[in-house]
């Protein structure tokens, strides 16, 4: 069996008793503001508190291939649900709490990995002293619209008042791992989405179940999850997920989100066992009611699908979650049609999308000296050391890290001021370890490659590093213009031949 993330330890943390104890705009700024470390789901899929606003939260994930289900498509639900949970939970009193009772979504078109943000804009529609009602808007990287989802809760008061919060409230100590966070890392995907078109889904569904138990497939949601595809026939499909503490949110128990997306993986692999050879199916809606918490005590989840052809290419699915004592704890009820292909339109091939990033490349200066003076082990400790103090910036600073070879990193910002503070606090970490860092900032369009990219900016801002001397932060000209006004100083190093740059580039050096 291939390890998966809930075999790992967990990361993030809970919030403590106090946390109800503040209203619920004053819990969820904790996180916006970065009052407060980030939860475990938010460490495992990289979901962001953004924008809290009396009434409306805005959450930020990020399109990676982590959440890369079996049929190309990512798993949104989880995003959805917690940024319609952050919306009603901005309405409470100090000591309420908001109970899920009814997810409801209408996809539009798939959300597929790529560089940059899912955006879920959540907002209350309506709320009272014993329920409240939110609606969501789900974006893609591109801006285009997903799809909309609502939630109805109730209000409740916590059985046990807690205890006052510390004013003030504690200084963040945002915990710091030797590894990227489950959502920055590579997976492998080993069912390509070609596979549909050209098979029976019940045949490639069985294939596919029986590869991932035996760990000669890989499919990324199932190693994020921690998924097991238990039992597999037309219109049937059993799958089981460990309650793990990664899917908790506000306290110990599993998310809403998390058991909604379960039961959501569980509808569309059943709807894959009625896909015919020349064939798709779409997803029209689904309702996911949660009907009692799961505590996160390890124990596996159970989720059973049947779907059943009531006309003609019109399937009704309904999956039952039961936790391991037997209890059901949410029922997802769905609609998906068949169609032939022939009814779709096929996407367009367009030339290669570019989108506009901040890109930063540091490395340390005379590795191989370093590694020389230290043998293998002491270079293999430094240079995890190394990394985690970086890491450490580059998640203060919110980058997205691209790439790791070596001692470098090669990290996407969303603005040149980011990464202009994250390399200067990465420069200061290093040199506390006794190496010194030279890193370059370049501002351009890149080529979209997956969820990878690519193109000349990336080589420009590759080899500006590679003119830096020890210890030096430098930048194009590009960079330098946009962040004019920022109070940074820079010194005119004029223009630079760059190794495999057509033209020269003008640079300058960042000034402490």
């Amino acid at each position: 069996m291939i390890p998966t993330i809930p075999d790992e330890p967990v990361r993030g943390r809970t919030p403590p008793p106090w946390f109800q104890a503040l209203s619920g705009i004053e819990r969820m700024r904790t996180w916006s503001q970065g009052l407060f470390p980030w939860p475990p789901i938010s460490r495992l899929l990289g979901l962001r508190t953004t924008h809290v606003v009396p009434g409306a939260v805005t959450v930020t994930m990020p399109a990676t291939e982590a959440s890369i289900t079996s049929n190309g498509q990512l798993e949104v639900i989880p995003l959805m649900v917690g940024a319609l949970e952050g919306a009603c939970t901005s309405a409470l009193l100090a000591g309420q709490v908001a109970d899920p009772l009814l997810f409801a979504i209408n996809p539009f078109r798939p959300a597929r990995a790529q560089p940059g943000n899912l955006l879920a804009r959540a907002r209350i529609l309506n709320s009272g002293r014993r329920f409240v009602f939110a609606e969501l808007q789900l974006e893609d990287p591109e801006g285009r619209h997903v799809a909309q989802g609502t939630l109805q809760a109730a209000i409740r008061r916590v059985e046990l008042a807690p205890p006052p919060p510390p004013d003030p409230l504690p200084p963040v100590d945002e915990p710091v791992y030797q590894t990227p966070d489950p959502y920055l890392r590579n997976y492998r995907t080993d069912l390509a989405s070609t596979a549909w078109d050209q098979r029976d889904g019940l045949e490639v569904m069985r294939e596919f179940a029986a590869g991932v138990r035996a760990g000669t497939l890989s499919d990324p949601v199932a190693v994020l999850y921690g998924l097991l595809f238990e039992e597999v026939d037309e219109g049937r499909i059993v799958l089981t997920m460990p309650a793990s503490e990664w899917f908790c949110w506000t306290d110990r128990h599993l998310s809403s989100g998390a058991i909604a997306g379960f039961g959501d993986m569980a509808g569309w692999g059943c709807a894959h066992t009625i896909q015919k050879a020349g064939t798709s199916v779409v997803g029209l809606d689904a309702n996911t009611r949660f009907l009692r918490p799961v505590v996160a005590d390890g124990r596996r989840l159970v989720a059973e699908n049947r779907t059943v052809e009531h006309t003609p290419g019109l399937f009704l699915g309904e999956t039952r979650i039961h936790d391991a004592d037997g209890q059901l704890v949410a029922i997802t009820t769905g609609a998906v049609r068949r169609l032939d292909l022939s009814q779709r339109s096929r996407r367009r091939q367009t030339e290669p999308k570019r989108v506009l990033a901040t890109l930063l490349f540091t490395d340390i200066v005379d590795s191989t000296a370093h590694a020389e003076r230290l043998g293998d082990a002491g270079w293999r400790a430094l240079l995890e050391e190394q990394r985690v103090a970086i890491r450490r910036e580059v998640s203060r600073y919110n980058g997205t890290e691209l790439d790791t070879a070596g001692d470098g990193f090669f990290v996407r910002f969303d603005s040149p001021g980011s990464a202009i503070a994250a390399a200067r606090a990465a420069r200061t970490a290093a040199s506390k370890l006794g190496v010194d860092i030279r890193a370059g900032v370049h501002t351009g369009e890149c080529e979209v490659d997956g969820a990878k990219l690519a193109g000349m900016a990336v080589h420009v801002a590759a080899r500006i590093q590679g003119q830096a001397k020890p210890g030096e932060l430098l930048v194009s000209s590009t960079v330098k213009d946009l962040a004019a006004g920022a109070g940074l100083r820079f010194e005119d190093l004029g223009e630079q031949a760059l190794k495999g740059v057509p033209d020269p580039w003008r640079l300058y050096k960042v000034l402490d």
